[in-house]
């Protein structure tokens, strides 16, 4: 197994061979260190002595492997965190330069006073929100004959904090009529669809 076949096994074989290494280096290692009195108290001096070699590279094996998985989980660690930053720069950046459509998808948590949405898929603004990682797909997909494969979206947890009425052209305060007449006349098309679908469906 070379060393990108290895990052590729399961966590949980993972997990079981650290375990297998971890427990032959004790066992090497406690028979490396132990006093010889103690050996032959329990009758191990002779085949200890005879299989010291052995005794000794698979200390020198399973330890090497357990340093390996140490050094390769603090470099997974600071990875993901590096990514994380990443992601989190992206996303501040998309926040900051979204456009009227992804605004009008994000205002419909606003109109539907609801922190779950139907969306689809294919609609280029919630593919562009999702890609970016300002909402976020929750459960399965259903087909829908006009808008196609269509799913309950949220905004995600790291998006919240960076939202507000501002950013999504709310007025502040309670609304006049007018002013609520002028955002649901600037609502995605595909709430209108989805909408007429659930009533024929009903």
């Amino acid at each position: 197994m070379n060393l990108q076949q290895h990052l590729a096994t399961p966590l949980a074989n993972r997990q079981w061979l650290t375990l297998v290494a971890l427990w032959l280096l004790l066992t090497a290692l406690t028979l490396l260190l132990l006093p010889m009195s103690m050996l032959q108290s329990l009758l191990l001096q002779q085949w200890a002595s005879n299989h010291g070699f052995w005794i000794g590279l698979t200390a020198l094996a399973s330890g090497s492997y357990l340093l390996a998985e140490v050094l390769h989980w603090q470099f997974r660690r600071h990875s993901d965190k590096r990514q994380q930053r990443h992601q989190l720069a992206q996303l501040e950046r998309k926040i900051g330069l979204l456009d009227n459509q992804e605004r009008a998808v994000l205002r419909e948590f606003f109109l539907q006073a609801n922190s779950l949405v139907r969306m689809p898929l294919a609609n280029i603004a919630v593919n562009e929100l999702l890609h970016y990682g300002v909402i976020e797909q929750i459960g399965d997909s259903e087909h829908y004959a006009i808008e196609g494969r269509v799913a309950q979206m949220r905004i995600s947890d790291y998006a919240k904090p960076l939202l507000n009425r501002q950013i999504l052209r709310i007025p502040e305060g309670t609304m006049t009529e007018a002013q609520r007449n002028q955002l649901l006349a600037a609502r995605p098309e595909f709430i209108i669809s989805l909408g007429r679908s659930r009533r024929k469906a009903a």
